[in-house]
Order: structure tokens, then sequence, then C-alpha cells
């Protein structure tokens, strides 16, 4: 299960719900989500249902916070629950390098984020939730090795992603 269903990234997502063609039940139906999203912003998309944290450029911030570089790496080393193929230009240098998988998720069990974000914190030094940053540090910046019943769990009940 560590690399996750595998899609084209011509497949549309709709903000509400999921992958398309997806039984997904739209926010105003769905129950409680089992899980925590970190990182998804207006400009990033899909958005999986997830409310976003505003605009990008919004958290954008002028310096690494002391332990930057070990949320990076937290970040990277989540548990890959999906993975999109496909690529993008980084959303605030067009000028920048080539995204690929910027679609793919990732989770440590609590918290979901997608592939780029990672590479966002650690060129622009975003801003993200102090609880988020409290977990990853309680952690001691190791995310742990989600086991593949709380995956298929996310999957299903959080993005809707019907398995069988």
């Amino acid at each position: 299960m560590t690399d996750g269903p595998r899609r084209s990234a011509l497949n549309e997502h709709s903000a509400s719900r999921g992958p398309k063609g997806s039984h997904r039940p739209t926010e105003s139906t769905r129950t409680a989500r089992t899980v925590r999203a970190v990182g998804f912003f207006d400009e990033l998309s899909p958005g999986w249902g997830f409310p976003t944290e505003g605009t990008i450029e919004e958290a954008v911030g002028s310096a690494a916070a002391g332990d930057e570089h070990r949320l990076v790496e937290y970040l990277r080393q989540g548990s890959r629950i999906w993975s999109e193929m496909g690529a993008q230009t980084d959303v605030l240098d067009p000028e920048g390098p080539i995204l690929v998988s910027t679609g793919s998720l990732l989770t440590d069990g609590v918290w979901l984020w997608r592939e780029d974000l990672a590479y966002y914190v650690g060129r622009y030094h975003l801003a993200l939730p102090g609880d988020f940053i409290a977990h990853a540090r309680e952690l001691d910046h190791r995310p742990p090795q989600v086991p593949e019943s709380r995956l298929v769990d996310i999957l299903t009940g959080d993005l809707g992603i019907p398995m069988g």
C-alpha cells in the first residue's frame, strides 16, 4: 500500500468530491473527517474537499523557522497514500523548477498533506499551523509508519476512494 493507487493527472477533481466519478459525499453531507489537512492552499489543486488555508502567498515567511529543515524532512517522509502522475510549475515562480507528483498525498495517520508542501516550506518558509508543528515535534520530527488499515480508512472515509 506504500505507493497507493495510481491515476493520471488528466483525471479531474472537484473541490468537494475528490476523484471524478467517485461517490464521495459533498461537504454538507460528509461525516467528520478522521484526518486533518495541512498545506492545502487556494492555488493548489486538487483540494479533495478540505478547506484551504487561504492563498499560498499569504503563508510565505521571510525566514526559516529554527527547525524548518526537520519539518521539511518530516513532510517528505510521510506515508504515501495517493500518487499522481504529472507536473506543474512552482505556483509562486513560473520560471522556477517543474515539480512532479504535485498532487500526490502523504500522511502520518493524523495529518494529510500534498507532496509538494515540503518543497514550498523549504523554498518559501511557509507558515504551518502551530498544532501541526507541535505534533511533528512531539514525534521528534519522525513520522510513524502508518498501518495499512489506517491508510485504507483515510482513503475510503476521508478521500472517498472506493476500494475493491
